[in-house]
């Protein structure tokens, strides 16, 4: 399958392209193309923000599906950057339709689902989003529009809170590495949180099970299916470490909401690495600097 991939070089991207090695898979990227080695993915240069800049090569590639992972400006949650990913988002959708794409799947975000409480399924309504979530929305509901019309499938996937290695520095558990290998307690600001922690690598799983399932449409939440508080994942960082845990005797955890994968799972996708094993892997590779 021909497969266009936005968001290649991130964190989620650099993880799923392993797991597309069967397929014929054409990266965007702001940078020039890499040539470093031979099995490296063709990839173009352009901006999502600039559809003109990489229209004629995706027309030239004819791409059977599409991926698109790509986020511009993170951790900017602005409603100038919301503007600029939805509209690049809606341009990208349109010129796939034109071409005859036949799926498109993009990566939406758990902060859809609001202020929700306990187990969330893919056909409740978010309450009271904050900016991003909404503009995500939006770009979820005008993509399956586009799509409706062209018959194109449409995909969505709700990711959870994707840790791993390669993940921003400011993110949960590299933030507690670097502060025990200062010698300090790590900055909590809310550590009775409940969230959804899934592996990076069990995301990527996710996506190219999504994609290749022929039947595959609509909303799929991807996460772990597991609440676990703030604190519980800062101790397993100190206890991977040699370290006492930082949290002893915590109340009972506020109320939050988890993921029911059960669409997903529908289609033979589980997530592999328990919350230990994922965070050790984590840690090595903070370890070997990556």
């Amino acid at each position: 399958m021909r497969i266009f991939l936005t968001g290649g070089s991130g964190f989620i991207g650099r993880h799923l392209l392993p797991l597309l090695d069967r397929h014929e898979v054409l990266c965007l990227s702001h940078s020039a193309p890499s040539t470093d080695t031979t099995d490296a993915p063709r990839t173009i240069r352009g901006d999502l923000n600039a559809p003109a800049s990489y229209a004629d090569e995706l027309e030239r590639f004819r791409p059977e599906c599409c991926i698109h992972l790509a986020l511009s400006g993170l951790p900017d949650y602005s409603l100038t950057n919301c503007r600029l990913n939805l509209l690049a988002g809606i341009s990208l959708f349109e010129i796939l339709s034109r071409g005859g794409c036949g799926r498109i799947f993009a990566a939406g975000t758990c902060w859809e689902y609001g202020k929700l409480h306990g187990p969330v399924v893919e056909d409740r309504r978010g309450q009271e989003l904050n900016l991003f979530a909404a503009f995500k929305s939006a770009l979820q509901t005008i993509g399956e529009s586009i799509c409706a019309v062209s018959g194109s499938r449409f995909g969505w996937g709700r990711l959870f809170f994707v840790y791993g290695p390669g993940q921003r520095p400011a993110t949960l558990v590299p933030s507690c590495y670097r502060s025990f290998k200062q010698g300090v307690a790590p900055k909590i600001s809310n550590p009775l949180a409940v969230n959804d922690f899934i592996h990076v690598a069990d995301v990527g799983a996710a996506i190219r099970t999504l994609v290749e399932a022929d039947d595959a449409a609509g909303i799929y939440n991807i996460g772990s299916g597991r609440p676990v508080a703030v604190w519980e994942v800062v101790n397993l960082v100190a206890a991977q470490m040699g370290l006492p845990p930082v949290y002893v005797d915590m109340p009972a955890p506020l109320p939050g909401f988890w993921s029911d994968c059960a669409k997903a799972s529908s289609l033979g996708w589980q997530p592999k690495l328990s919350l230990p094993a994922g965070i050790a892997q984590t840690l090595e590779a903070l370890e070997a600097g990556q």
